[in-house]
């Protein structure tokens, strides 16, 4: 990649990271309204909001391996375009049943997006700006969770639920011609196309245990992650709270990730990650106690924000760290099966709470569930730093 297209380069990836985000909170945004108006129960609203998240898991395991084969930029053209497509369907959902077809098509079209995201971040940086860098392109997914709770304010979208996703899928419609005009191919020079390349990579050379540890702190994130994007807004409501501060929280929790990464990124950057990790997951955990037990408006914003620096710092902070343990030829397939990993956190965390809520948990009981799930995620976070890393 030339300087000159350097910067509309990060610029588009960006964007495309925000198309996720926006993605993944609309449902969560839009579910006061979506769940009466559908009929849904807790437990039907609970597979509804892990539908996209299914087919993220199946994108982001087969778009890494089919993007180190045919080119990244392909492959994440296509992705964005087929989400777009599916989004705009998604409004026009008038059931349980056609609403999960459509959420599934719709992740599946952007599942294989996030993991080359990641790579072409990393390879396309400098090292002393390497988790700087990604943590600037995957901070678009809170920022487009945070646009997304903000056009849910707006009086459209209040007054129906379908516009969230109207914008959702026009957005990408004109984003996916400038990701082909703009990003290079972005294939490795050798791909190793041998069969049992992709395994090798992942769990040869003792790699194994690094693996898992990315595979098990993905996991755990990302359920943490997604419940409180899915089910944030309607927890709040559920203990009382206006329905327009309810997105208020969603868009502070989102915001908090965008600035939590770029703040992370920066000191991982300087001080290594271990240390920044064990500090962020701690004070999550705290965070969240704190969240579970707060009964004002002023104090449910502030630790809302604070809980998504936190959490988004430590996920990104993985992100950053991810790429270098595997082969630049295989790169793709194994940042693609890292976040193949997350995606199954992704999808248990919003029908956890749907189980929890539909046995009359109360809101704070939800959000203090998460905290030993933090603990153990931030003990397998710290641990992968203690693996070397592959040379190329």
């Amino acid at each position: 990649m030339t300087s000159s297209r350097t910067w509309p380069a990060w610029l588009v990836c960006l964007l495309a990271a925000m198309i996720e985000g926006f993605d993944i909170q609309s449902m969560g945004v839009a579910a006061p309204r979506m769940l009466p108006a559908l009929h849904l129960s807790p437990g039907q609203a609970g597979w509804a909001f892990s539908a996209s998240l299914i087919g993220l898991m199946v994108g982001a395991s087969f778009g890494g391996v089919i993007a180190d084969r045919v080119g990244r930029r392909p492959v994440l053209t296509v992705s964005v375009a087929a989400f777009g497509v599916f989004s705009l369907v998604t409004a026009l959902a008038s059931g349980f049943a056609p609403l999960l077809v459509v959420r599934f098509l719709t992740g599946l079209g952007l599942g294989g997006a996030m993991p080359m995201l990641i790579a072409l971040a990393s390879e396309r940086a400098s090292p002393a700006r390497k988790a700087t860098m990604v943590a600037l392109i995957a901070g678009g997914m809170p920022l487009g969770g945070a646009v997304a709770g903000l056009v849910a304010r707006t009086p459209a979208a209040l007054d129906d639920w379908r516009t969230i996703f109207l914008v959702g899928g026009l957005v990408p419609l004109v984003v996916a011609p400038l990701l082909y005009l703009v990003l290079p191919v972005g294939r490795p020079d050798r791909a190793d196309h041998r069969p049992g390349a992709a395994a090798g990579a992942l769990f040869g050379a003792g790699r194994w245990p690094a693996t898992a540890c990315i595979w098990v702190s993905y996991a755990l994130v990302a359920l943490t992650l997604h419940l409180l994007l899915n089910w944030l807004p309607t927890l709040m409501v559920a203990r009382g709270l206006p329905t327009g501060f309810a997105f208020l929280v969603s868009t502070l929790f989102n915001l908090g990730g965008a600035s939590g990464g770029l703040a992370f990124g920066a000191v991982v950057d300087r001080l290594g990650a271990r240390g920044p990790l064990l500090a962020g997951f701690a004070g999550l955990a705290v965070a969240l106690v704190l969240m579970a037990g707060a009964g004002g408006q002023a104090p449910i914003a502030i630790l809302a924000f604070t809980a998504g620096f936190l959490l988004m710092g430590g996920q990104f902070t993985l992100y950053g760290l991810t790429p270098p343990y595997y082969p630049a030829a295989v790169r793709a397939t194994g940042v693609g099966a890292a976040v193949a990993a997350g995606r199954v956190g992704s999808i248990f965390g919003p029908l956890a709470a749907a189980e929890l809520i539909g046995g009359g948990a109360s809101g704070a009981a939800v959000v203090g569930a998460l905290v030993p799930v933090v603990v153990v995620a931030g003990a397998v976070a710290v641990g992968l730093t203690f693996f070397a890393k592959p040379t190329d």
